[in-house]
C-alpha cells in the first residue's frame, strides 16, 4: 500500500471499529467474558496503542532517524506482517504492561471514542509530511516485533484494531 492508501485504511478500519462500539449497548460495553477484556477495555487499549504512533509521527524526520534509526531492508507485505502478529501472539505474545487497559474502573464509551477519532485524525495528516522512502527507511521499535520501518508500524495498526475488534465480538458472541 502506498502512504494514500494506508491512510484511507487507517480512516477506514478505525471507523469501523468505532461504529462497532458505537453499537453496543453500556452492558455489552462492559460485559467481560471470562477474564478477557471488556469491549470498552479493548476501545482503551486501542486508544492506549495509537497515542505513541501519533507522537512518532509528529517527530521531526531527523529525530525519528537519529533516535530509532534507519534501515535498507525490504520491508515486509501488510499480509506477512499480520501473519507475524498472529504467530507471536500464539507463541504467549502480550501486550506490555504499558499498553493494558484500565481494567479497575469502566472509562466513559464517549470520551473514549472521540479521543480515537481524534487521535487517527491527527495521525493521518501527520502521516501525509513522510514520503513514501521514509515510510520504507525510518524504524522505530514495537513490543513484539522490535524495529519495524513506519509503513510496518501503520500495517500493525491496520491490523491491530481489526484484531481487537474480532475480539470485542468474540467475546460478545459468549453471552
Amino acid at each position: 500500500m502506498n502512504r494514500e492508501e494506508i491512510i484511507d485504511a487507517l480512516n477506514e478500519k478505525y471507523n469501523l471499529f468505532i461504529e462497532y462500539i458505537i453499537s453496543l449497548s453500556q452492558e455489552d460495553y462492559e460485559w467481560r467474558y471470562q477474564q478477557k477484556w471488556t469491549a470498552g477495555e479493548q476501545l482503551d487499549h486501542i486508544v492506549i496503542c495509537v497515542k505513541p504512533l501519533l507522537q512518532v509521527f509528529n517527530m521531526d524526520k531527523n529525530l525519528i532517524q537519529n533516535t530509532f534509526g534507519k534501515t535498507y531492508r525490504q520491508g515486509r507485505s501488510y499480509e506477512a506482517l499480520k501473519s507475524e502478529y498472529l504467530y507471536k501472539l500464539s507463541e504467549g505474545g502480550k501486550a506490555p504492561e504499558r499498553f493494558l487497559p484500565d481494567t479497575s474502573t469502566t472509562k466513559q464509551k464517549a470520551d473514549l471514542i472521540e479521543k480515537l477519532r481524534l487521535l487517527v485524525h491527527d495521525l493521518c495528516a501527520a502521516i501525509e509530511k513522510f514520503s513514501e522512502e521514509d515510510l520504507d527507511s525510518l524504524c522505530i521499535p514495537h513490543p513484539l516485533f522490535g524495529q519495524l520501518t513506519l509503513r510496518e508500524m501503520l500495517y500493525n495498526a491496520l491490523y491491530h484494531v481489526e484484531h481487537h475488534q474480532q475480539l470485542a465480538t468474540k467475546y460478545l458472541e459468549n453471552r
